[in-house]
């Protein structure tokens, strides 16, 4: 790229397992856009992070530390006061950009100034394996903002211009970024999800049991002060808080089961080698078998399709007839 703006990416860290925030540091050390800087706010949880990035020595690396535990929203609100970019990229402490990441979201919105906000899909793992990926893509529209938070928080790439002009983000716990989202729609800015998987985005069982009564009531709250500036028809309202209260009554796990089988992809496709995908033949596309085994030579027609276990009945019922008869 001629010419390389600077790209300040974001964490705040609390108590994150050491061994995947140093994995997820090390993910922005080997992204293959160089020109970025990372802040990271420590929010005075186990870990000394400015001692754990220490060894390393690299410049573009900054902690700032909290008096003490603020919480995301005030975090990531330091972060981008103290941001020298000209875009701001998200990243979570436990998450893993893929090394390609910074460089597509940049050139994105180089090329399509128009937008100021943009997001990604992201594969879903859970520390064995990767069992499913989101599949978002296009322009962020009114119906697809009214169903629920458009962009996945750890993919995004917005303008500094932009996310400074409204304050910042919104305080509110667990869900800071759907109501960040609003007030960007609602003030016209226009969002767009891009169509590649740019980060792997740990997701477990024992991640659904963050997911507690408090974060229940902060989304109520979010729909009846933020949800509601978006002018939803009263069922779209009614439905978006029944919706949040039935998923805090369903146990973690069946939920978790939900989310699985709703993201289930067995057609995984990486930032770098996408899989093509198998044809499934069945038995009504015998023209599609003999172009994939053109050598192999075709079943007799009289036993086509048969099943030899009626044959051997058949013979049998013939025997015994006969014996019958004589």
């Amino acid at each position: 790229m001629k010419d390389e703006p600077l790209v300040s990416i974001i964490m705040a860290e609390y108590n994150t397992d050491p061994k995947l925030l140093m994995a997820s540091i090390q993910s922005i050390i080997n992204q293959t856009y160089n020109n970025w800087e990372l802040i990271i706010i420590d929010d005075c949880g186990k870990n000394d992070v400015q001692q754990l990035v220490e060894p390393l020595h690299n410049e573009r690396i900054k902690v700032i530390k909290n008096q003490r535990n603020m919480g995301l929203p005030y975090s990531l609100n330091l972060a981008i006061e103290n941001a020298c970019g000209e875009y701001i990229a998200r990243m979570d402490t436990d998450d893993y950009s893929y090394p390609n990441r910074i460089k597509r979201e940049v050139i994105f919105l180089q090329e399509n100034p128009d937008y100021d906000i943009i997001g990604a899909n992201r594969d879903y793992y859970d520390g064995k394996k990767i069992w499913g990926q989101s599949r978002e893509k296009g322009e962020v529209t009114k119906k697809k903002i009214l169903k629920g938070s458009p962009l996945s928080h750890p993919t995004v790439m917005y303008k500094a211009s932009v996310i400074k002009s409204i304050g910042g983000y919104r305080n509110y716990y667990r869900c800071e970024d759907y109501a960040t989202w609003i007030e960007l729609f609602i003030k016209e800015f226009k969002m767009f999800v891009l169509d590649n998987v740019l980060i792997r985005y740990r997701l477990s069982q024992n991640d659904y049991n963050k997911r507690t009564l408090k974060f229940r009531k902060e989304y109520i709250s979010l729909i009846l002060n933020e949800y509601i500036k978006l002018k939803p028809s009263k069922h779209q309202l009614l439905n978006m808080i029944l919706k949040n209260c039935i998923a805090g009554l369903i146990p973690k796990k069946i939920m978790y089961k939900y989310h699985e089988t709703k993201y289930r992809n067995n057609d995984i496709h990486v930032y770098c080698s996408p899989v093509p995908k198998q044809r499934i033949i069945t038995k009504k596309e015998p023209h599609i078998i003999k172009k994939i085994n053109p050598t192999q030579p075709p079943a007799p027609q009289s036993m086509h399709m048969q099943d030899p276990n009626k044959q051997a009945n058949k013979k049998r019922i013939r025997r015994l007839t006969t014996k019958l008869k004589g």
